[in-house]
């Protein structure tokens, strides 16, 4: 796996720094490196071309899928962050210029519900990452129009699974739609996982827990998309 330099040094330092210099903490906020080589990996080894994520912050999730993109010698991303020029001080985009990636990444400043709909008319993806708002409908309508533009076979990351919000999308999913759970070797330390195992419990212990998710380890789920939408008009389950 090729390390892009601008990330190595955000590791390794843990920090970030704005146009100012300002110096700046990313963590946790940010995406671990865990997960950052987990895309990495999941968009080479699967010639995963058109991704797009909602939620860019301090670009590191956006570098590990540049970076991708760059290492397989094609591909483009698509990234959506209403907040990256006001909150994030355009961190993420700063990081994706000093990595020399900007030509593989189309940049949208609005809000997700906003601009998925837009894209509806464009090309279809073959990946996608939801970080943005965690509450359950914002989640719940990032994922519709995600899926109108998923290839059958296309992957889709869901993040945060440690907030019942988040979960209740993917119960809604998984009982709902046609996609399945990707398993991920998770390698956090056994401390912190048995600690988000405990959070999650104790929000609610009657949950009821699809395939696993309220006691997968990481704090995401990979579903991959097994077919079109084929439910009858009428079709529900209870989630």
């Amino acid at each position: 796996m090729t390390m892009n330099q601008v990330l190595e040094k955000i590791y390794d330092t843990k920090s970030v720094e704005d146009a100012e210099g300002n110096i700046i903490n990313p963590f946790p906020t940010a995406t671990s490196y865990e997960i950052g080589t987990l895309f990495q990996n999941l968009i080479k080894e699967h010639k995963l071309d058109r991704t797009l994520e909602i939620g860019m912050a301090y670009g590191l999730s956006t570098m590990f899928i540049c970076q991708a993109h760059r290492d397989k010698g094609s591909g483009s991303h698509i990234a959506i962050d209403p907040f990256q020029s006001t909150y994030w001080k355009s961190i993420g985009l700063l990081n994706i210029e000093k990595s020399g990636l900007s030509d593989i990444l189309k940049f949208y400043q609005g809000l997700s519900y906003e601009v998925l709909p837009q894209l509806l008319a464009q090309d279809k993806i073959d990946f996608a990452f939801i970080d943005g708002s965690h509450h359950f409908d914002y989640t719940l309508v990032d994922f519709f129009y995600i899926d109108k533009l998923l290839e059958v076979g296309g992957y889709v990351v869901l993040d945060d699974i440690w907030m019942p919000g988040v979960r209740k999308v993917l119960y809604y999913i998984l009982q709902n739609r046609a996609y399945e759970v990707v398993k991920t070797q998770n390698n956090e330390n056994v401390g912190v996982r048995i600690k988000r195992l405990t959070k999650r419990f104790l929000q609610n212990p009657l949950e009821r827990n699809y395939r696993g998710v309220k006691f997968t380890p990481g704090n995401i789920c990979v579903l991959r998309k097994i077919s079109e939408d084929e439910r009858e008009w009428d079709f529900y389950r209870s989630f």
